[in-house]
């Protein structure tokens, strides 16, 4: 039977269903078995924007789609036309119009020709879904603020359970995650309150109340840590008035419960600092007024407290004299500063007591709303002070004025000479000459009685107008004030030396000790005390240097030590600034004529003086101890240029390179090191290398340089002793020792006092260094026939002029390359 002809049989009019089809407020659709759209209503039309004569006739995959891929399953999904009847929600679209969202319902009408027919209903449900995500969206917001509030936030049975909170709560009780939480305390009262009847009393107030505010209590965290909480909670009642729940929120002030006990502890400390401290305290209002004083303000000033408070304290304590004193101090601390000094305050009895005060302001909240004055009495120590200057400006031994008064008299002569033009002064440093060993043999006692003995017999040399002082030591200054003339000064200086001269009987023992003086006699040249006894001390040490007992300061002893200054700041920059170089002067095979080697000679290329010669700076950087450093340079350097030769050159090969050691860069640790350093970085062979020393070296530390020098030898590096013949040498050590070569000292060679018996002395020292198994080398040649003496005198090598004088590394270059 027809599709149409079943309608009819059913005494429903044959037009019914049809009009249903197209009324429906619904969009629907019908298809054959095959998929193809037979009709669809204005709803289908109005709501996928077609229209039924473009669709009818049409696969239906071709008009309208399913946005969801699980429409496309092949079994059960939205192209089924079989089975039960499909309802789903979902999106479709048609062509290319928007997607709609629709619930979609799939059933079997009837059939044509035995096969079936199916009706699509499409139900518009995009409000819905819009009411539906506005309420996920609010959910999430309110998810969102619950979760991520910075407070801990609960809701919770009246019995104790926790119903819900979030994870700031869970974090602040020390628990992972809120389940963790929640799971744990079955019993909110006695798992989480310290205090046990704590739940009761916050159960009382919300009953009382329906709500508690700052609800302050100490908590157990899951680790069982004490921490401080504060709550604020209210209750949520049912329709019966029955409380359902608790809600509310948790935050955690342990830390500002802390800053409380701090600032309480604080406040203890300050209160019984006030009271019991030893020092007289005060506190003082803006309006000049006493807040309140101390026990210890009340015994040193005989004042009560109860009769000072609320009055000006300087109606009671403060001297009428000192009254402006006393209100500049509050200015200065109203300003903000602290004030401390030394004043007087008045006693009750009318006395004046010397106190030290110290003044700050009291600042509350940035603001300055108070003083506070501390006072200690230091009567007790004023009245040692004149005893204590007297010892501060006067030498404890001799009684004598000390440094500090002698520069005071100093300078007052200098004022002087400002001011007068027919003042004239003069000022001698004096110095003993063998106190120390005085001092060293005889003992403390016996120099304490020299120096009282000299300070008394100086006095006596001087007018009482004059003054002599102990600088310390046994250095004695003078100054001779009111002079006419340098003949004057110099009848002083002739008695001082007189008199120092004289025998002294120290301990049963006659010593006579002597001194240098220093003099300083033009004097209007100087602007500064300090430059006259610079100038003096100069002076009297050039005068003990010539042995001497005096000398007159001039202006070239200063420009000398200028010198001597500046040249050591210059020396310690070429150091820095490679300002520093070597030249090398040959060492010859005496037998072949060969080269056998050079020395290694430093020069230094100063930027405004050129070529400074060692003579100049070797005893300078000796002196300072930039000779290590130095010497560091030119045995680097050394080692560096021959290997640089001997890989260039094989004329080289053999070679060798002396380098002088001073005894301040033996004895410094680190010499045997360094050198072991230099060798393995350059790859220089040690025998190449030879380290020269003098015979103080050997004679400086014995057991040290015996331990040093076998260092060395282990090493492989050569021992040279240089300038042999000028010292003195045990002969023992010589043969102890691992030194390898000889060098004769050029004054045996082609000096002035080169005669007969210096020739002897040549060949005495060679004998010896054969007998040792050492080789010998002369150094200073200069003519041939100082050459043929040495070779009859079997000598093993030369240096000096007659051969080259000392090279640069080019010119030392061409040398090898002419030798080969």
């Amino acid at each position: 039977m027809s599709f149409v002809a079943s309608l009819s049989s059913s005494g429903v009019p044959d037009d019914a269903f049809k009009r249903v089809f197209l009324s429906s407020p619904n969009a629907a659709l019908l298809r054959d078995a095959d998929g193809m759209v037979m009709a669809v209503n204005t709803a289908f039309e109005a709501l996928f924007g077609v229209e039924a004569g473009e669709i009818v006739g049409l696969d239906l995959r071709e008009v309208v789609r399913p946005m969801d891929a699980r429409a496309e399953e092949p079994e059960g999904g939205a192209w089924n036309l079989c089975g039960a009847a499909l309802l789903r929600c979902t999106r479709w679209s048609a062509g290319e119009n928007g997607a709609v969202d629709v619930s979609v319902s799939n059933f079997t009408v009837g059939a044509v020709d035995g096969r079936p027919v199916s009706c699509m209903l499409f139900r518009d449900i995009s409000t819905r879904r819009r009411a539906e995500e506005n309420l996920r969206a609010a959910e999430r917001k309110y998810r969102s603020i619950f979760e991520n509030a910075v407070e801990g936030i609960f809701q919770t049975t009246p019995e104790g359970r926790y119903l819900e909170a979030n994870r700031t709560l869970a974090r602040i009780y020390g628990f992972v995650s809120v389940v963790e939480m929640t799971q744990h305390f079955r019993d909110i009262g006695s798992q989480l309150y310290v205090d046990p009847g704590r739940r009761d009393d916050f159960v009382r107030q919300l009953s009382a109340h329906d709500q508690v505010r700052d609800f302050e209590s100490q908590i157990r965290k899951k680790d069982g840590a004490v921490i401080w909480i504060s709550e604020n909670a209210r209750v949520v009642r049912e329709a019966d008035g029955k409380a359902a729940y608790y809600e509310g929120t948790v935050v955690d002030i342990t830390d500002r419960k802390r800053a409380e006990e701090s600032a309480a502890a604080q406040r203890a400390y300050f209160s019984q600092l006030f009271a019991n401290s030893p020092q007289a305290i005060s506190l003082i209002d803006m309006h000049r007024n006493i807040v309140d004083v101390n026990a210890a303000f009340e015994d040193l000033f005989g004042f009560r407290a109860v009769d000072l408070k609320g009055f000006g304290m300087r109606a009671f304590i403060v001297p009428e004299p000192l009254l402006t004193e006393c209100e500049n101090v509050r200015t200065a601390i109203l300003s903000g500063k602290s004030v401390v000094r030394e004043t007087s305050r008045r006693h009750q009895d009318g006395r004046l007591i010397p106190v030290s005060m110290i003044g700050f302001p009291i600042r509350i909240a940035g603001e300055t709303q108070g003083i506070v004055y501390i006072y200690q009495d230091i009567s007790e120590r004023k009245a040692f002070e004149e005893q204590i200057t007297h010892q501060a400006f006067h030498d404890a031994l001799t009684g004598l004025p000390n440094r500090s008064l002698f520069a005071d008299r100093l300078e007052r002569a200098l004022t002087r000479t400002r001011r007068r033009d027919d003042y004239q002064y003069a000022v001698l440093m004096i110095d003993l000459n063998k106190f120390k060993g005085i001092n060293d043999t005889m003992g403390h006692a016996a120099g304490d009685l020299l120096l009282r003995e000299v300070a008394r017999r100086l006095a006596g040399c001087v007018r009482s107008m004059d003054t002599v002082a102990r600088l310390g030591g046994d250095e004695f200054a003078v100054i001779l004030e009111e002079l006419k003339s340098k003949k004057e000064v110099m009848a002083v200086v002739d008695r001082i030396g007189v008199t120092v001269e004289q025998p002294f009987c120290l301990c049963g023992t006659t010593v006579s000790p002597g001194a240098s003086i220093g003099i300083v006699l033009h004097t209007r040249d100087y602007a500064a005390s300090e430059d006259v006894l610079r100038d003096a001390d100069i002076a009297m040490y050039r005068a003990k240097e010539q042995g001497r007992l005096s000398m007159i300061f001039d202006r070239q002893m200063h420009q000398e030590i200028l010198e001597a200054i500046t040249l050591e700041v210059d020396l310690r920059n070429a150091l820095e600034q490679n300002q520093l170089l070597l030249h090398y002067q040959p060492i010859v095979d005496v037998k072949t004529g060969d080269i056998a080697g050079f020395e290694a000679l430093v020069r230094w290329d100063h930027p405004s003086r050129g070529l400074v010669p060692p003579v100049k700076f070797i005893p300078l950087a000796e002196e300072t101890g930039l000779i290590v450093p130095l010497g560091r340079y030119v045995i680097d350097e050394a080692c560096r240029q021959l290997r640089a030769w001997q890989l260039e050159m094989p004329e080289a090969a053999h070679l060798t390179v002396s380098v002088n050691v001073s005894c301040r860069q033996f004895v410094k640790d680190g010499l045997v090191e360094h050198v072991a350093g230099v060798l393995a970085e350059t790859g220089l062979a040690p025998s190449c290398l030879k380290l020269e020393i003098t015979e103080s070296v050997l004679m400086h530390d014995a057991r040290v340089t015996a331990r040093e020098l076998q260092r060395l030898k282990d090493l492989g590096v050569k021992i040279a002793i240089d300038d042999f013949g000028t010292g003195y040498s045990s002969l023992s050590y010589l043969r102890q020792l691992p030194i390898d070569q000889l060098k004769i000292d050029r004054s045996f060679i082609s000096g002035h006092e080169c005669n007969d018996e210096s020739q002897e002395i040549v060949k005495s020292i060679i004998s010896l260094a054969r007998s040792l198994g050492l080789t010998v080398v002369a150094e200073g040649v200069e003519c041939p026939d100082q050459l043929d003496r040495l070779r009859l005198a079997d000598c093993d090598k030369a240096q000096g002029f007659m051969f080259s004088r000392p090279l640069d590394k080019d010119a030392a270059h061409r040398l090898i390359r002419g030798n080969g």
